[in-house]
């Protein structure tokens, strides 16, 4: 690289720090590592219904069968989400979202909390008091899918819909 080059990089350098963060986030959202619920975790489940694992997450190849009744490990998982348009009633407390701003919704998080996505970052709001709690939300603008390794070894994606025992680490 030539000096002139590598100057004019450098002097664009201060206006990177200045750049916008998007107006949206990106539809759908993948929040990945998500667990869903409060006590959600990631560790042995056990099949209550007949599992097919496929090679990524609404992937078409099944790459594992799993019969009921079958011990696997959830290992991690994505919830993917179309977000909601929100205008703030309140300020939420522990962000900096102040009453009259935009955020988005993008999924549920447990008891009355959604993550949402708010100038580029994603924080967990209360939205059971206050008018969001009488917004259209519910676990319908979402999916998650999970990472499911099984005792041999075997590795895939399945969309989760209560076929798993054991998610819950509050009971």
């Amino acid at each position: 690289m030539t000096i002139a080059r590598l100057l004019s990089a450098l002097a664009l350098l201060p206006f990177a720090a200045f750049a916008k963060a998007p107006a949206a986030p990106p539809n759908p959202y993948i929040d990945r590592g998500a667990c869903p619920f409060e006590c959600c975790t990631y560790r042995v489940w056990t099949t209550n219904l007949p599992v097919s694992l496929l090679d990524k997450p609404a992937g078409k190849t099944v790459v594992a069968k799993v019969p009921t009744k079958t011990g696997v490990t959830g290992v991690t998982g994505e919830v993917h989400s179309t977000p909601l348009r929100v205008v703030a009633s309140h300020a939420f407390e522990g962000t900096p979202i102040k009453k009259g701003d935009v955020l988005f919704a993008l999924h549920y998080a447990g008891e009355g909390f959604f993550t949402v996505w708010f100038k580029g970052k994603t924080y967990d709001v209360d939205f059971s008091e206050g008018a969001e709690s009488s917004l259209p939300l519910d676990k319908t603008n979402q999916s998650w899918w999970v990472q499911i390794r099984t005792k041999d070894g075997k590795t895939g994606w399945v969309l989760d819909k209560n076929q798993f025992d054991n998610q819950d680490s509050c009971g």
